[in-house]
């Protein structure tokens, strides 16, 4: 049934990787990968199609994935879902022998419960701001009586955040969440500062850094607007020195990666570190996430000089701790800029100029993006596109990424116009 042609033939040469997820950050790694590994990825997308193997399998079902890379001899499943990562694809995969670079579902939820995350940072001793987590809406009303402006609301749902400069907008969101188990009501000290990624990758015993960047996370230039997911990426973080490096590592990637495995849960995979550096060098941790996030993953990606599938292997097999001291960086700077549609035009929106772009700018596809019956890209609304460049600095990679940025068009167009000018 899931036999995929050609499979005696090239099994020898190339490794066989099943990456589980549709996102920027599923583009970018299976981009990557295929670049010597032959690529399966589910779900399927217009985009995708061009250079690797799509399926059309659900993102949770896991016993599905399952039969699929039993029956086609895959060596490497990575999911970057965090739907199928939530649904414990990893123990199942375990519980079967295959190689998967995930962590189970019980290790990697402080990644998707943020007052999971927020109680295990308080439980750590990790500099986080002050918070209050609630599970009514009156007792989160009267706490926000004494709160300072302005703060930040969350729940557990990703993407939830909102910073807010009054109480009666407070109250208005408040009443209109619908509290359940696993919806909680999340206040907290808004920390002024520079919003950042940091990763590292782990065999769930020993972790290396492999990664940092600057989050533009507003959609507006000069920082206003709303909270998005990443409008923007520098990657390395220019910010962060090497002391803040060790205490990364020391002081919060450490720290819980040993809780997890005293727990009897050890964490396998990249794990992420979102944060808010001061002026003053001081850092506050806001959560963690268990992959690398959608508007920096190809800058980060490009920043590494690795084999990624032996790395992530490495990792798998438990040869990680005795083979790698460092993760080999490329000495570069990338600059990443999420170019979104704002417009609810029905009629079809043509992506144009994609031919002009030069042969080194990193392209990363939203999964809203489709091929019209004349083969040309089209737009939706939302994020349509990740374009990155590389550079000696990350100011001459600004400059890259805007020249290819000013060759791009559709309607309804909208992207920050100062990644790595803004002062955060």
């Amino acid at each position: 049934m899931f036999k995929t042609p050609g499979f005696w033939y090239n099994s020898y040469m190339k490794k066989k990787v099943l990456i589980v997820g549709n996102s920027p950050k599923a583009y970018a790694i299976a981009k990557k990968l295929s670049e010597e590994n032959d690529v399966y990825i589910t779900p399927s997308s217009d985009t995708l199609k061009e250079f690797v193997t799509c399926l059309d399998i659900r993102e949770d079902n896991v016993k599905e994935l399952l039969d699929f890379a039993l029956e086609n001899g895959i060596d490497m499943t990575i999911p970057v879902s965090e739907v199928s990562i939530k649904s414990d694809i990893t123990s199942l995969f375990l519980k079967h022998n295959q190689n998967i670079f995930a962590p189970t579902s019980s290790a990697a939820e402080i990644t998707y419960d943020k007052c999971r995350a927020k109680k295990t940072l308080y439980k750590l001793h990790i500099q986080t701001p002050k918070f209050g987590i609630f599970e009514k809406q009156n007792m989160a009303v009267d706490y926000l009586k004494n709160q300072k402006i302005p703060f930040v609301l969350k729940t557990n749902d990703n993407n939830s955040a909102v910073v807010l400069t009054s109480v009666q907008q407070a109250k208005i969101i408040i009443d209109s969440i619908s509290i359940d188990r696993s919806s909680k009501i999340i206040i907290e000290d808004y920390v002024y500062g520079t919003p950042f990624s940091f990763y590292a990758i782990t065999d769930g015993y020993k972790a290396l850094p492999i990664g940092s960047s600057i989050v533009y996370k507003y959609s507006l230039e000069g920082n206003g607007g709303q909270l998005t997911s990443g409008a923007g990426s520098v990657a390395p973080n220019y910010k962060l020195s090497i002391e803040h490096e060790y205490y990364l590592m020391d002081n919060v990637i450490y720290p819980v990666i040993e809780s997890l495995e005293k727990g009897y849960k050890p964490y396998i995979g990249i794990i992420g570190v979102s944060g808010i550096l001061s002026d003053d060098g001081e850092i506050s941790i806001l959560g963690w996430k268990s992959f690398l996030d959608d508007c920096d993953s190809a800058a980060i990606l490009e920043t590494i000089d690795e084999d990624l599938y032996k790395l992530f292997e490495s990792c798998i097999i438990g040869s990680f701790s005795d083979e790698t001291d460092v993760i080999q960086s490329k000495n570069v700077s990338a600059v990443s800029v999420v170019l979104s549609c704002i417009s609810n035009n029905d009629d079809s929106n043509i992506i144009n100029g994609i031919e002009n772009l030069d042969e080194d700018t990193v392209i990363t596809y939203n999964p809203c993006v489709c091929k019209n019956k004349y083969l040309e890209y089209e737009a939706s609304k939302g994020p349509v596109l990740i374009l990155t460049s590389i550079a000696s600095s990350a100011s001459k990679a600004s400059e890259k990424v805007y020249a290819e940025v000013n060759e791009i068009s559709f309607n309804g167009i909208k992207y920050r116009k100062d990644i790595c000018s803004v002062t955060l």
